[in-house]
């Protein structure tokens, strides 16, 4: 299948999947939702990712869910913002907080996915 197709297939259910993630939660709690998309989107690339590697994935596979689906799920755009307006609007300790939980979560998510991928797929 055309790469181009699977990732545009990809990037418009987890726009869509995005979009339903923001639509859900209050606007008061749309970091929060941004957090968790970005943690989650982490854990799945990771896991993607793993069965990639242990040749159980197709690249296809990889196209379609990785670059395509969980690209357009994941944003830094959208974190970008919503960091700054905790900064403006709950200061700077808030912004550090939230920064941190993001930097040090989603790599650590992804590891986390690799390593259950891995695990079952050991099994």
């Amino acid at each position: 299948m055309n790469s181009v197709f699977l990732v545009a297939l990809g990037g418009s259910v987890g726009a869509v999947l995005r979009w339903v993630a923001d639509s859900i939660a209050p606007v008061s709690q749309a970091p929060i939702a941004t957090l968790f998309v970005n943690l989650i989107g982490s854990f799945l690339l990771g896991a993607i990712m793993a069965t990639y590697s242990l040749g159980l994935t197709s690249k296809e596979s990889v196209q379609l869910i990785g670059v395509g689906l969980l690209g357009s799920f994941t944003t830094m755009s959208t974190y970008a913002l919503q960091t700054l307006e905790i900064g403006n609007s709950t200061g700077i300790a808030s912004m550090a907080v939230y920064m941190s939980f993001t930097a040090l979560g989603c790599p650590f998510m992804a590891l986390g996915g690799w390593r259950l991928a891995s695990a079952l797929a050991s099994h």
